[in-house]
């Protein structure tokens, strides 16, 4: 009778163990994560954080009038992204052929005198670039969605200047 008790109680704690022992799988997970980590995209908005860097492209007005304010520029175009700007300029009949460099740095100093936070300008007078720049500084003030001539816009300003940052 004692080992027939002996034996029911072994049996009895042995289920209890493995009934016990096969719950604990894998539950560890959650209690491991780090809960002081922001999640990218916590709203679910389209336009935050990973989208938010592709669409900061605007048209610097006040830069483009400074610049057609210098006598070797008849018109000009600047779009800024980030810290980077880009000029797209038509010159005057009697600046064209002249020391294209001085005109540029002119240009330079002009744009970012408008805006401190530009740390590189791009400079071309290719009447290609000017139309291009043309249609994408009017289809930014018209309100049209960046994302949509984004890419387009990116391809061009690699073809026009390879060592853009």
């Amino acid at each position: 009778m004692k080992k027939s008790l002996i034996l029911i109680a072994v049996l009895i704690f042995s289920l209890d163990l493995t009934g016990c022992a096969r719950n604990n799988v894998n539950k560890n997970d959650l209690v491991n994560r780090d809960q002081n980590v922001t999640r990218n995209n916590i709203t679910n908005v389209r336009d935050n954080n990973d989208y938010d860097n592709r669409s900061r492209m605007r048209v610097a007005d006040d830069a483009a009038k400074k610049i057609a304010d210098l006598k070797e520029v008849d018109t000009a175009n600047v779009i800024v992204t980030e810290n980077n700007a880009y000029v797209a300029v038509k010159l005057t009949p009697t600046s064209r052929n002249k020391d294209t460099y001085s005109i540029e740095h002119k240009i330079s100093q002009r744009v970012k005198s408008t805006d401190r936070d530009i740390d590189n300008v791009y400079v071309s007078e290719n009447p290609d670039f000017y139309d291009r720049m043309n249609t994408y500084a009017s289809d930014i003030r018209n309100g049209r969605p960046i994302s949509g001539f984004f890419n387009e816009f990116t391809e061009t300003i690699r073809r026009v200047f390879p060592k853009a940052k």
